[in-house]
């Protein structure tokens, strides 16, 4: 879940242009809300496809065509929708050896650089993940019918998504809000 620190007024540029900090995690926890729905229906998609395929290829001689395709798009849709969650949850995975070592200073240093990075290398993705996406609307799946644009998004709904929560998890640790930090095992 997205916890941020207590509300606190942000004045962005302009000249009587307030956001309150409740309003903000409120916002984001309600994409938060619609990202795991969609992560669940994309799950559900693909259970259902594999399972329909299973039983399929156990018990006719050929499975529907449809289950593989439409299970390879929901783990596109699985993937773009969950990763910038994932990222300021800190379920990724993570090589996290050096931080373990590292005093707390350094290493609060040192991920606000790496979450920095990833943010910005996210966004750059976005004018090339936009053109991917639009590149889809001429092409139609073979066996769904489905104009690829919907199925190329998946890559531009990753880029935003890993870019927003990567600046959300790097205003947390500038803010000294508790992450997941790397433990030993």
């Amino acid at each position: 879940m997205i916890a941020l620190s207590k509300p606190e007024t942000f004045k962005v540029s302009g000249p009587v242009c307030v956001v309150k900090g409740k309003e903000v995690i409120d916002f984001l926890k309600k994409i938060e809300r619609v990202i795991r729905g969609g992560v669940f229906i994309a799950f559900f998609v693909m259970i259902v496809a594999v399972l329909v395929q299973v039983v399929a290829r156990t018990f006719m001689d050929q499975a529907p065509l449809w289950t593989e395709e439409a299970s390879r798009v929901s783990l596109l849709f699985i993937m773009s929708l969950g990763v910038g969650a994932s990222f300021l949850s800190g379920d990724l995975v993570n090589v996290d050896l050096a931080l373990m070592v590292m005093p707390p200073g350094v290493r609060r240093v040192f991920e606000l650089f790496s979450t920095l990075l990833v943010s910005l290398f996210s966004f750059m993705l976005v004018p090339g993940a936009w053109d991917f996406t639009v590149s889809g609307s001429w092409q139609t799946s073979p066996i769904l019918g489905v104009q690829m644009q919907y199925v190329f998004a998946s890559m531009l709904i990753f880029s935003v998504l890993l870019g927003v929560f990567g600046i959300v998890k790097f205003i947390r640790i500038l803010k000294h809000v508790p992450l997941n930090q790397p433990t030993s095992h």
